[in-house]
């Protein structure tokens, strides 16, 4: 059913309940639409909930919906608290809300999420993601995260930001090492700021980053490698920026062989400009040097980093980091867990 640009439009008949059958509702544009009626919850099949544009601060709980866009909604202040429990939601854009200031626990299944240009975003409940300790497969293995130009962010929410970075590279590296899903898994996120989380344990000043890897460090529990950049904004004068790529170049050489490949980090894709120092985060798979045989595991080995933007005009990476994510097994995941939360009562 689509009602897009119905801008006279100002509530919805409940009579919309009964229609069960549905799977795609588009709102889209109508601006005075302040309120979904309750019964939509009982629409069992509805799957894509188009709200971007309205003025809707509350939305029911819909246990089919997939994904729902709230974009342009200039009364939302507060998503609700019960958005944990849209158990099947796998997308989440809430670009331009310019009065949101609060994100809470976000739902186990969400794939997706885009809050760009959310300026009065201050705080995002921590953890970020709800029941991380329930590992039960209902993750997919790749997740994208985007804070772009949320330039009011408190420093605690940029912490709960990397803390669940870091906690799904660790999951991550689980599930490609338990499952062999080598090839599918990536995350990738990214926040204003320009420091380096301090869980990168190799960091260096610039866009290059040569670590010596110590003997032994390849091994069968590798499963993927996390890289940080901190990308610099301000000498770019272009209001529009498009589209780019943030990458890193890897080298890894020892006396018997060198493995160079290519890797992504995260993109941009918006119709403006970002406006100041983004943190970039992103988690890949370490396939191509489980597939390369020429690098010997007692040998040390020295990796040369180069990240770079593609099509990013004057932006730059002014920091990076990096670090090999080993795997765990659930039961020690699940113990770091519990004695996060514990410490934190």
């Amino acid at each position: 059913l689509n009602m897009e640009g119905c801008t006279e439009l100002e509530s919805l008949p409940k009579r919309l309940g009964k229609q069960k059958a549905l799977q795609e509702l588009v709102l889209s544009g109508c601006s005075k639409l302040e309120s979904v009626p309750t019964v939509v919850k009982d629409m069992k099949h509805l799957r894509i909930l188009l709200l971007d544009g309205t003025r809707i601060r509350k939305i029911p709980k819909i246990k089919s919906l997939k994904c729902l866009c709230l974009s342009r909604n200039i009364a939302m202040v507060n998503l609700q608290d019960n958005l944990k429990d849209f158990y099947n939601l796998k997308c989440l854009v809430m670009k331009n809300c310019e009065n949101l200031r609060y994100l809470p626990s976000l739902p186990k299944c969400l794939e997706y999420l885009n809050v760009y240009g959310c300026e009065r975003l201050e705080s995002v409940e921590n953890p970020l993601v709800s029941d991380r300790l329930f590992l039960d497969g209902l993750e997919k293995l790749r997740s994208t995260f985007l804070f772009t130009n949320c330039h009011n962010l408190f420093q605690d929410a940029k912490d709960s930001i990397s803390t669940y970075a870091k906690w799904k590279c660790h999951r991550l590296a689980v599930e490609c090492y338990e499952q062999d899903k080598v090839s599918g898994a990536f995350f990738n996120t990214c926040y204003p700021g320009y420091i380096v989380p301090s869980w990168f344990d190799h960091q260096a000043v610039g866009s290059v980053l040569e670590p010596r890897l110590e003997p032994h460090w390849y091994n069968t529990m590798l499963s993927g490698i996390a890289l940080c950049a901190v990308v610099s904004f301000h000498e770019n004068q272009d209001p529009i920026i498009g589209s780019f790529s943030v990458k890193c170049t890897l080298q890894f050489e020892n006396e018997d062989g060198s493995l160079r490949f290519d890797c992504d980090i995260g993109c941009f894709n918006e119709p403006g400009m970002i406006e100041a120092d983004h943190v970039f985060i992103g988690y890949v798979t370490c396939s191509r040097l489980k597939d390369h045989h020429s690098i010997p595991i007692h040998h040390p080995t020295t990796v040369k980093m180069k990240f770079h933007l593609t099509d990013a005009c004057k932006s730059k990476v002014v920091d990076c980091g990096f670090r090999l994510m080993y795997t765990q097994s659930r039961g020690c995941l699940l113990r770091e867990e519990v004695a996060a939360n514990f410490t934190k009562l």
